[in-house]
């Protein structure tokens, strides 16, 4: 079986324009490409801007997703988005600047929102209409062209700044900015906004994905949102804060007593029903996220009907923690691209968080030992792990066991809950600043995937792939 793969591709676009770089994605079996954060890449910054302090690489302003990345076993050289297979010749020379909006606003569609949105500032409107020739070029060679997020630069809010999950005027934000790309890039496919979902990471300080424990928001929309559901948000944060205190507190005779009575799907309503509250607060970050996407789906497809909208959820294990439920989620999306993101260490990664919810655990219940933990950890997200690649062995490569048991029951999770192949395209890629994945484990990776029937995978990125990795993708699509 032949997987179809959705390529992520960081700023600046400009090396895609090379026919070359096309034959040999079209060669490859691409035919979908997302441009991440739709932003021109402005060589000539205006007066004023400084270039980080400390920084290599090409684009200081994106190559900060890089940064900061440990030595390891298996290192990738600094600098290496220069060293692409594909991107190889453009980035020859170190490039900087700044990332700024594609195109001039389209001001009726932000109309009493009270917000001014990312303009294109004066004097690249020919990088602009470069840009849009390149997407018509990609378009008429057969490939599918996305945007990714709506993040192409900071609007300014002429009052408080709105976010949050259950405001409905940031979402209409987002929908008329997905709307305007469309205006300006009529030939592109879809949309894909990142996320959704509430914070799973529960190591106090962690920058990346949110905090499990957060406070909850209480704002008025968030107070509206709890009443319509017949919830009280005191309650629901009440309840998490009692969760939390009983995690700095666990025994090793309560920890063992859980794994041999918690056994099935019934154990686990039961166990939750303890504090009805809990499932208000799961209810509440469920409805919140379904309804907050919603809203974006309808305004996307009143730009247009055919463009297809795709959302970024962590994978089905950490999924209801997050108020993500994947079966709602796909009847107001068109795609889900659930992330395969498995490296250690960095953002995102599987297996770098389950070690910090075992250090984290550890340093709150001293007295519970590592192997109680990891068992109740693996328990509680309904994961298993090979008996010999456990939590304290996943800085070293995954053996294939390790992705047949993860990849393959997280995927087969992913059809059990959405039902339709097609919708179906899991992020895959190799890390966000942790200990990288190797080819083979890329290999096992995609493997699993294809064994456990999905079709479609979204690749993360595009710009650093080598001719090593290029090889393994290719076996699966070309």
């Amino acid at each position: 079986m032949r997987l179809r793969p959705l390529m992520f591709v960081f700023p600046p676009f400009d090396f895609l324009a090379d026919e070359h770089v096309q034959d040999e994605l079209l060669a490859g079996g691409v035919r979908d490409l997302m441009l991440g954060y739709f932003r021109l890449f402005d060589d000539y910054p205006s007066a004023g801007y400084v270039v980080p302090p400390n920084t290599s690489g090409p684009t200081p302003n994106w190559w900060s997703f890089f940064e900061d990345r440990p030595e390891r076993d298996n290192p990738v050289p600094t600098g290496f988005l220069a060293s692409g297979r594909l991107v190889r010749d453009y980035f020859a020379t170190p490039r900087r600047g700044r990332l700024v909006a594609p195109f001039h606003a389209t001001e009726r569609l932000y109309a009493g929102m009270g917000v001014i949105p990312p303009d294109l500032p004066a004097g690249i409107e020919d990088k602009a209409e470069r840009l849009q020739e390149l997407v018509r070029q990609l378009t008429a060679r057969g490939i599918r062209v996305y945007t990714f997020g709506s993040s192409d630069g900071v609007p300014e809010w002429l009052d408080e700044q709105p976010y949050c999950i259950n405001n409905p005027r940031y979402d209409a934000y987002i929908g008329a900015r997905l709307q305007d790309y469309y205006l300006h890039f009529p030939t592109i496919a879809g949309v894909v906004t990142d996320g959704p979902g509430y914070g799973y990471e529960i190591t106090p300080g962690f920058r990346g994905g949110g905090q499990l424990f957060a406070p909850l928001c209480t704002c008025p929309h968030c107070q509206a949102k709890a009443a319509a559901l017949g919830t009280n948000l005191d309650a629901m944060q009440a309840a998490a804060d009692h969760l939390q205190q009983m995690l700095h507190s666990l025994t090793p005779a309560q920890v063992d007593l859980l794994l041999e009575s918690q056994e099935g799907m019934l154990d686990a309503i039961d166990l939750l029903m303890e504090d009805p509250h809990l499932v208000d607060l799961l209810r509440f970050k469920t409805a919140s996220v379904t309804d907050s996407i919603g809203r974006v789906y309808r305004a996307v497809k009143a730009a247009n009907p055919r463009l297809e909208y795709g959302i970024c959820p962590r994978l089905p294990c950490f999924a209801p923690m997050q108020g993500v439920n994947l079966y709602q989620l796909s009847q107001v999306t068109d795609f889900i691209q659930s992330k395969h993101y498995l490296w250690m260490e960095g953002i995102d990664g599987f297996r770098g968080t389950l070690a910090r919810y075992v250090q984290t655990l550890r340093a709150w219940s001293p007295d519970v030992d590592e192997a109680r933990l990891e068992a109740l950890i693996c328990r509680a997200l309904g994961v298993r792990l090979p008996s010999d690649y456990r939590i304290a062995d996943f800085a070293q490569p995954g053996p294939k066991a390790f992705f047949d048991e993860i990849v393959y029951r997280e995927s087969r999770k992913m059809l059990q809950r959405m039902g339709d192949v097609q919708r179906i395209s899991p992020f895959v890629g190799l890390e966000h600043g942790g200990i990288w994945l190797t080819p083979e484990e890329l290999r096992y990776t995609l493997q699993a995937m294809v064994d456990a029937g999905l079709t479609r995978f979204t690749y993360y990125v595009l710009n650093s792939i080598t001719d090593d990795i290029w090889d393994v993708i290719t076996e699966f699509t070309a």
